[in-house]
């Protein structure tokens, strides 16, 4: 009798619920057999050890038809071995007659949802339940486990940022492959914390003042000073500083300070004029 939690015994009374239900979670294979029908427990045989090498990442519930005759006349179970694969509440594939095991892993595999997509699931659920070291936890592993897919990184860095934690946030982009760093996405996520470290800096803002009146090239000073009025929502003010900055030194930490000058653009919205006017100097040069 299977008694993994992944390996489950169908019955006329628990098909909906374990079955059907189940599916709109992740796929559920229900293997139908009798013990009379030697391939069928070859069938058997062979998805349960398959059922075990996945770890529960499907559900495989086994259904004797001689038992379950209603629920095997319902799908259309006219021969054995048969199997059929559920997602969401409805039969999404079968297949009919003894298959080798590369076919039956390859009809797993098309309806496996990925790592990327669970742990996304997973990591919300448990921040909405308020846990979110679990959450933060969930995405960590998630993302060693598939380092080249930003979807990940791109979620814990924002979670880190709800919790204030900008400096993890931080070496979670640090951390991705170049082709990663320059995705859109993520590219605007490392210069949202780049502004806020910087507007966190040491000094006032009559220093930074101070300084860019002795030395107007002090692209520190600058970056700073407009960072803390994007902080402070002061947008007008950083557009001010990161344009000049953009006209003086356009290669500022690569091209830093036109990512924050688009990043005021995005927050202003695209009705407010100054978006246009900022827009058209910027593709002007």
């Amino acid at each position: 009798m299977p008694d993994e939690a992944f390996i489950r015994e169908g019955t006329g009374e628990n098909f909906a619920a374990l079955v059907l239900d189940n599916s709109r979670k992740g796929p559920v294979l229900v293997d139908f057999w009798a013990p009379w029908a030697g391939p069928s427990l070859r069938q058997g045989e062979l998805l349960r050890r398959l059922a075990r090498d996945y770890g529960g990442r499907f559900l495989l519930v086994s259904l004797d038809t001689d038992r379950e005759k209603a629920v095997a006349q319902r799908y259309g179970v006219k021969g054995l071995p048969s199997c059929k694969l559920f997602r969401q509440g409805r039969v999404a594939e079968e297949v009919h007659g003894m298959q080798t095991e590369a076919d039956y892993r390859a009809l797993i595999e098309r309806h496996l949802s990925p790592l990327a997509d669970r742990a996304q699931a997973a990591a919300l659920a448990a921040w909405e339940a308020g846990d979110q070291d679990k959450a933060i936890q969930v995405l960590a592993e998630a993302a060693m486990a598939e380092p080249d897919n930003a979807a990940v990184p791109v979620l814990l860095t924002k979670l880190l940022m709800r919790q204030g934690r900008h400096a993890d946030a931080l070496a979670v982009l640090a951390a991705l492959p170049a082709p990663l760093r320059s995705g859109g996405e993520v590219r605007r996520l490392h210069t949202h914390l780049e502004v806020i470290a910087a507007a966190g800096g040491e000094g006032t803002d009559a220093d930074l003042d101070a300084a860019l009146a002795l030395d107007p090239d002090d692209q520190a000073a600058r970056f700073a000073l407009a960072a803390r009025r994007v902080v402070a929502d002061d947008y007008g003010a950083a557009l001010e500083q990161l344009a000049e900055l953009e006209r003086r030194a356009p290669d500022y930490r690569e091209g830093l300070a036109r990512g924050a000058l688009f990043l005021v653009l995005d927050l202003l919205g695209p009705d407010d004029e100054r978006v246009r006017r900022y827009r058209r100097s910027l593709f002007e040069h």
